[in-house]
Parts: C-alpha cells; sequence; structure tokens
C-alpha cells in the first residue's frame, strides 16, 4: 500500500466527502443512534458510497489507496460528525488492514474487493492475543486440515453485521493465528459451534453493535489462515495508518465539541470565548503535530500523540459541557454525548504505553510521576 504524503485527486476527493458525510449525514443521525442503540446503518451505507470503507485497500482490489496521511485526516472528519460511525469504520479497516497483509491471494481475491466497496462487512476479534495459552480467551489446538476454536472473541465490533471475522487465537505452544471467518455464513447456517452475544450495554457507542463472539471446537480452516502460527502477528504486521486511526479520531471529536463551544461563545461570549480560544489553538497544534508525524511515517510516535489526543478530547468535552449550561446535561443533547463518548478513548485499546503519557497530558503529571500510576 501506498504511504507516500504526496497530494493526489483521490486522496483529495476522499477527504472532501468524508467533510461533507460528517456534516449532512452523520451529525445529524448520531445522538438519535446514540439514543436508540441502533446500528447506523444508514451513515455506514453513505461512507461506504463514497469508497471510504476501501482507502486502505489497494486499487487492485477496488479500494482507494490512500495515503496515510489522507486516511487519518479522513478519520478525523468522520468522528467530527459521528464517533460511532467513525468507530465501526475504524474496525472495518483493521480488517481489511490484515487481509491485505495476507500472502494468500485466493483469501485477499475473495474478500477485499466487497470489502472495498462495503458490499460486505468487516469485523475483528483478536484482543489479548499476545496472552499465554492458558489465559488466552481463544485457544486453537491443531487437528487434521485446521484448527479448533474453544474460547471468547470479546469487543467485536458490528458483530452481527459482519460478513467477514478476523480473529486470532493462541496456540498450545503460544504462537498465534489470525483467520477469515465468514461469521453471517456460519451464523445463518445455524452452525452450533460458533455463536454471537446480544450487545453490550455501552455508555457511550452502544450503537456499534459491540459484543462477545464464542466458538464451542469451531472448525477453522488451515486454507482460512490469513496469518501465522507465528509470534506477535499484530507487531510484526505492518498496519500502517492503522496504529494513528483512534488518534485521528480524537482530534475529530475536540473538533465537535469546539462547534459547541464556539456556537455559546457567539451567543454569549465571556468565559465561552475564552474557552474556544484556548481549545482552537490546542487543536490546531495537535493537528500539526499529527501531521508532521504521518509526512515522515513516523510510527514511534503514535502512544505519545494517542495520550495527547486521549487527554485533549477529554477536556474538549468537559469544556463543551460547561459552555452548554445545565441544559447541556439533558440526555437530548449533544453536549452530554461528546462527553460521554471522550471516556471511550481512554478504553479503546489503552495500551501500557499509551497510559502514562494520557495522564501526563490530561492531569499534568511529569513522565517520570506518571510511569509510577497504576
Amino acid at each position: 500500500m501506498m504511504n507516500s504524503p504526496a497530494p493526489r485527486a483521490a486522496d483529495a476527493q476522499a477527504l472532501a466527502d468524508a467533510t461533507r458525510l460528517a456534516a449532512e449525514v452523520l451529525a445529524p443521525n448520531a445522538t438519535a443512534h446514540d439514543a436508540s442503540g441502533t446500528f447506523p446503518l444508514a451513515s455506514l451505507r453513505a461512507i461506504a458510497a463514497a469508497g471510504l470503507l476501501g482507502m486502505a485497500i489497494a486499487r487492485d482490489y477496488g479500494g482507494l489507496d490512500l495515503a496515510y496521511l489522507t486516511q487519518a485526516h479522513v478519520f478525523a472528519a468522520l468522528a467530527e460528525g459521528d464517533l460511532t460511525s467513525a468507530f465501526i469504520a475504524s474496525q472495518h479497516q483493521a480488517c481489511t488492514t490484515l487481509v491485505s497483509s495476507s500472502s494468500d491471494e485466493a483469501q485477499r481475491a475473495r474478500w477485499l474487493p466487497g470489502l472495498a466497496d462495503g458490499t460486505l462487512h468487516g469485523g475483528n476479534g483478536f484482543n489479548f492475543l499476545n496472552f499465554p495459552p492458558e489465559r488466552a480467551p481463544m485457544r486453537a489446538e491443531p487437528v487434521v486440515g485446521g484448527y479448533r476454536w474453544r474460547g471468547a472473541l470479546p469487543w467485536v465490533t458490528a458483530a452481527h453485521h459482519a460478513d467477514l471475522l478476523v480473529a486470532g487465537a493462541v496456540l498450545p505452544d503460544g504462537l498465534q493465528i489470525l483467520a477469515a471467518i465468514p461469521l453471517r455464513e456460519r451464523l445463518a447456517s445455524n452452525d452450533p459451534t460458533i455463536s454471537v452475544e446480544a450487545p453490550m450495554d455501552l455508555v457511550a457507542l452502544a450503537a456499534s453493535d459491540t459484543t462477545v463472539v464464542h466458538c464451542a471446537d469451531h472448525f477453522v480452516a488451515a486454507a482460512d489462515v490469513l496469518l501465522g502460527p507465528g509470534p506477535n502477528l499484530l507487531k510484526s504486521t505492518a498496519r500502517g495508518a492503522t496504529s494513528y486511526v483512534p488518534t485521528a479520531m480524537t482530534l475529530g471529536h475536540a473538533r465537535h465539541c469546539l462547534h459547541v463551544i464556539e456556537d455559546a461563545a457567539a451567543h454569549k461570549g465571556g468565559t465561552n470565548t475564552t474557552m474556544a480560544t484556548w481549545l482552537r489553538g490546542e487543536i490546531a497544534q495537535f493537528d500539526a503535530d499529527l501531521t508532521a508525524a504521518l509526512q515522515v511515517s513516523d510510527f514511534d510516535q503514535a502512544p505519545i500523540l494517542r495520550g495527547r489526543g486521549n487527554a485533549l478530547a477529554a477536556r474538549a468535552a468537559h469544556l463543551a459541557l460547561i459552555a452548554s449550561g445545565g441544559t447541556g446535561y439533558r440526555r437530548d443533547q449533544l453536549a452530554q454525548r461528546l462527553y460521554r463518548e471522550a471516556g471511550f478513548f481512554s478504553v479503546w485499546s489503552a495500551s501500557g504505553a499509551v497510559i502514562p503519557e494520557t495522564l501526563t497530558h490530561l492531569l499534568d503529571f511529569g513522565p517520570a510521576h506518571a510511569e509510577t500510576v497504576g
């Protein structure tokens, strides 16, 4: 996949489409989806129609193959409209990235065209893949022709809507495999060895259909293994802009908060103007630093910028709530949703490297102090 920062027509069009969709489709429906918990299918179809579900897929398979920087900016724009829809799209992209990383041309040809145009939806389930065999929630036992999977895949997003689930399991010797499971097909066939729980009742992003997939001696053919067996598959796989997707979405979320504060400043002035000025500067600096890292494909900066982004989203949401006053605490108001959503960033793939950075910027702890927390 290309990763040049040089602008192309496709990159400019994708960012323009994302910005338009965020304003015209995603944002107007976000609070309703949040309140009802209804999966935002119309929003995702609009994202797919613009080709944005295939922005990390090679053009040979119908994707856009956008620059890493553009991918990050697109996710920032989508999150500015609706964090739930952007998050679901990000999980789809993580799935496509792993399929693209496979050396199996048959699997790439089977899945990537549909994932690129949105006729197929992808999800992933590989949390805790680095756990030892005795603690891994999903384990696989080699058998003739493939593997028997036993256990649970927690935190699978869009689980009831996923055609493809890229899932991870740990073998008895500690090595890992990542496999392509045709989830919708297996569920439609009433396969008793695989099941999906009801969506989790989350504080925010409840419409994302995030839940647990269970396998009970579920057979996965060797031909469906995308990567492995091997150690540290997720670390050894080049995932490109995926490293910066959550960070980009904190940027978009902070911008959404800024709109709330700017509206209050325009109507009431005073402290709202001060808050808007401060947050506008913070967002501009963060955007510049994120852009600089991606322009040189500096993925080592990912944990640092992710921590900064987490803190920025939390502070921005708190300011938006203050600017909205008591009305903003009503369930049907935007400010309270943004406030709840900001907390999601602190638990989404919050690795040991990210947590100290989040504390450093959120609580003004020094790095040495942050390392001792927890």
